[in-house]
């Protein structure tokens, strides 16, 4: 064997260290990962399906009494998008930035809805008591051989959608995994 060789082989070796790659991590509630498919025509990763006219839009999505999750979660997006950045015409959005704007800048007449999958999972501490929501939005556009992932940290009064209209949609948009 080369002395070039062995490190490859250790590093090999060390990264699988004998473990299923593929096995749940402990710190994962058991049987808590979901995943969702969008289609970025009815529903999607950005806008929750409402497009970029209904983020402008001034009324909240309905949801119906219950309320069912595909609501919960397109009402989430609508307001955590809205919170962070300024949706009127005037502050540019539809402009200068926006669903419906390139990753050149330029806006175009469509709703900037990007399909791709959606990855929920929750995290508990062993006490049922103190639990995280972890996420993983993927768009279709991402590319396996040239991947990147953006680290979109909510602040703390908002859940897994409060980065949505910031760095969620540059790194949704760029064809980047944001989780």
């Amino acid at each position: 064997m080369s002395k070039r060789a062995l490190p490859l082989l250790l590093a090999l070796a060390a990264c699988h260290g004998g473990a299923d790659v593929n096995a749940l991590p402990s710190f994962v509630v058991k049987g808590s990962i979901s995943t969702q498919s969008y289609d970025g025509n009815n529903d999607d990763l950005l806008t929750g399906g409402v497009g970029a006219s209904g983020l402008l839009s001034s009324t909240a999505p309905a949801v119906s009494s219950p309320p069912t999750a595909a609501e919960l979660r397109r009402r989430a997006i609508y307001t955590n998008y809205r919170a962070l950045v300024d949706i009127s015409t005037n502050g540019g959005y539809g402009t200068l930035y926006g669903p419906n704007v390139d990753v050149n800048g330029t806006p175009h007449f469509v709703q900037g809805m990007i399909a791709g999958e959606e990855w929920l999972a929750y995290d508990d501490d062993g006490t049922g008591r103190v639990n995280a929501t972890m996420m993983v939005q993927v768009p279709s556009s991402f590319d396996p051989d040239n991947p990147c992932i953006v680290a979109a940290a909510s602040s703390g009064s908002r859940g897994v959608y409060g980065a949505i209209a910031t760095a969620g949609e540059w790194g949704l948009k760029h064809g980047c995994a944001v989780a």
